[in-house]
């Protein structure tokens, strides 16, 4: 799950699935700032979002009770609700340790991870308030998400070298150019690859597994300038449209060890938890650059949810291939074709022989992706 203490984090590079390279806008780079890390470290308050945090209790512990590390996450982005009532969003995973945490429990920045695992309460910058519940019974889950109650005066809305977003959302649409920041691989751009993307997610700190089924999700991978686009540590990071006034698009939650990212649509996540973004600028009413590039890719609505109905209807089968960890709808090799795209854990002999050229005409395609884990 979330970077833990005891073990480095991901640093292998992604690789550029289902598009030849992912979308660029006007972030090149990583700022040089990223280099010293400071979205590891305790920032002044107020503090800007997109940086280390968790809960107070964020520890792990073996069998017998003994302390064996802490971990941290993001704290992603502020929103907000019907009555204005300011929270910061991030992972259930991140802010309530896979359902655990009861509200009142002090959220604080930076998290454990980069305090040496020890529980600061003067780090305190809000209370966590509710969560949408996990379910790891082989029920379909369609967010991992938390929101806490921030401490006046000690969140400002703005996220660490992105600065304010839109209150506006962006609909995923595949060849979207998007941003992140987050607390592990800080600012980094990529692009949106899969859409509605079927899978189970590893949620354990030990080798037992503990899986959580997710339906319509989205992937996403790095950009040439930035080919990691997320590591263990950066669950609860906002990606969002990368141009003047970025608009809110998913939840970065989970990767694969491919290096694979996986996120929850940000309309599904502010609809569950019932809030909306805290805005401080205002979207071009224009094409955004994002939106432009991903019109060249030529794949509507219509055709991605036309090629996740015949998924749907054939899911069963495509997931008994060997290997096969879960499914999406991505871009196909013709013009404005779609596929559907079979996430197998490594391409072997065995699952290539066993996948279909094509279903229901719709062509389908193995992409070796690795176990899927929470971040």
């Amino acid at each position: 799950m979330s970077y833990k203490t005891k073990a480095a984090a991901l640093v292998a590079c992604m690789l550029a699935i289902g598009v030849a390279s992912a979308p660029q806008n006007a972030s090149a780079a990583a700022p040089a700032e990223c280099d010293n890390n400071p979205q590891e470290t305790a920032q002044v308050r107020p503090i800007e979002l997109g940086v280390s945090g968790g809960n107070l209790n964020s520890l792990l512990f073996l069998k017998n009770g003994k302390p064996n590390g802490c971990y941290s996450g993001t704290l992603g982005s502020m929103v907000e609700d019907s009555e204005e009532n300011e929270y910061i969003l991030s992972n259930n995973h991140v802010l309530a340790d896979q359902n655990k945490a009861r509200p009142g429990q002090l959220i604080v920045q930076p998290g454990l991870a980069d305090t040496d695992c020890l529980q600061g309460p003067n780090n305190a910058v809000a209370t966590f308030s509710r969560k949408i519940k996990l379910k790891f019974d082989g029920s379909k889950n369609l967010v991992d998400a938390a929101i806490a109650a921030v401490n006046p005066e000690d969140v400002s809305p703005e996220i660490l070298f992105i600065g304010g977003i839109s209150s506006s959302v962006a609909t995923p649409i595949i060849g979207m150019a998007v941003q992140k920041m987050g607390r592990t691989t800080c600012l980094t751009t990529g692009g949106i690859v899969q859409l509605d993307v079927h899978l189970k997610v590893n949620y354990s700190d030990t080798k037992k597994p503990k899986l959580a089924k997710f339906v319509d999700q989205i992937t996403v991978t790095g950009s040439v300038s930035t080919p990691t686009f997320g590591a263990a540590g950066d669950s609860g990071s906002l990606i969002v449209t990368d141009d003047y006034c970025p608009q809110a698009v998913a939840l970065l939650f989970a990767g694969s060890t491919s290096g694979l990212i996986i996120a929850n649509p940000i309309s599904t996540v502010l609809s569950k938890l019932d809030v909306s973004m805290v805005g401080t600028c205002t979207a071009d009413a224009s094409p955004a650059p994002a939106e432009v590039e991903a019109q060249s890719v030529g794949l509507s609505a219509q055709a991605v949810a036309t090629a996740g109905a015949v998924r749907d209807r054939h899911e069963d089968a495509l997931m008994k291939i060997p290997g096969a960890v879960g499914t999406g709808i991505g871009a196909g090799d013709q013009p404005g074709q779609t596929t559907i795209v079979i996430y197998v854990d490594k391409l072997t002999p065995q699952a290539q022989a066993a996948a279909p050229k094509e279903v229901e005409g719709t062509p389908v395609k193995l992409i070796e992706s690795g176990e899927f884990s929470a971040f």
